[in-house]
């Protein structure tokens, strides 16, 4: 299928839906054990016409960029979307532009399409320093476009001040259930500032609860399952977009068919107003809003 896109003022465009390869090839250590099902998993989204992949370098410590560089030996790479991360902890100058180097390495690639801050660097980095290698980057074409993720509206702000490139993308923990996002004001900050909002655990790692009854409404009003709700949902909303790991076809396609239809802006806003149990603050990775600035 063609996945619908959402363009920014400033041009730059994603497809409203991508494979995330958190978990693949490890956590935070090298895991081969599932690699043939990972690489066959990355295979088959392609083939059913997922065309943004994001992935880091903590991922399986570089393992799931190899696995993605994998696949890139047999596929048209000029028509893909590919997003990778610097960690935390490598956001020196000099650690920013080596960290994209390996990833360049590890993905077999020339080029990232999307390069962003894994989160706002350590304290022993400036992020004045940080965003000077991330131009530099840009000016060199090893990377086309920059971004955050994890980060509240005045770590952006800064991370943006000290670049002389467009941030375009900041990647959050956001679903039906978890809303820390609307509560804080990062949706309006995304439309303000023309970035793209990416929702990560759209589905709460296939724990949301799904027994809400605005779920089950909405599932039998449009013969959609309650997954599938709850993803459109999401990309209902302005500026955002989502990703998330599918290790199976079975789930991969019923992500999919969450995609190229249309929720009532009624429907939308009653199940903003009408999801049970809602949470202010991510589980994983809350976010700090009075943090000051690195400079």
């Amino acid at each position: 299928m063609r996945i619908p896109t959402k363009k920014l003022k400033n041009g730059f465009e994603l497809p409203v839906y991508g494979l995330g390869l958190w978990q693949m090839g490890g956590r935070f250590e090298e895991d081969r054990t599932n690699d043939e099902a990972d690489i066959k998993a990355i295979k088959y989204a392609i083939e059913q016409g997922v065309t943004y992949i994001d992935t880091a370098e903590a991922y399986g410590d570089g393992h799931a960029e190899e696995l993605l560089g994998e696949v890139l030996k047999n596929v048209d790479r000029s028509k893909l979307v590919i997003s990778t991360k610097v960690s935390g902890n490598n956001q020196g100058y000099d650690g920013v532009l080596d960290a994209c180097e390996k990833s360049l390495k590890r993905m077999g690639t020339d080029y990232i399409d999307l390069f962003m801050l894994h989160r706002f660097p350590d304290p022993e980095f400036s992020i004045k320093e940080t965003m000077r290698a991330m131009d530099e980057l840009v000016e060199s074409g090893k990377v086309r476009h920059i971004g955050v993720s994890n980060c509240a509206p005045k770590r952006f702000e800064s991370a943006q001040k000290h670049s002389k490139n467009k941030l375009v993308y900041n990647q959050l923990h956001y679903n039906v259930e978890y809303r820390e996002v609307e509560k804080y004001g990062l949706e309006k900050h995304a439309v303000d500032n023309d970035y793209f909002l990416c929702a990560w655990r759209p589905l709460q790692k296939d724990l949301l609860d799904t027994s809400a009854p605005i779920l089950d409404e909405m599932a039998n009003k449009y013969g959609k399952t309650k997954y599938q709700i709850a993803i459109n949902w999401l990309i209902s909303q302005p500026n955002v977009i989502t990703l998330s790991k599918t290790s199976t076809p079975v789930h991969l396609d019923e992500n999919l068919g969450a995609l190229d239809w249309d929720m009532s802006e009624e429907d939308i806003e009653r199940i903003r107003q009408e999801f049970p149990n809602q949470k202010y603050a991510s589980d994983a990775v809350p976010l700090d809003y009075e943090a000051a600035s690195l400079l």
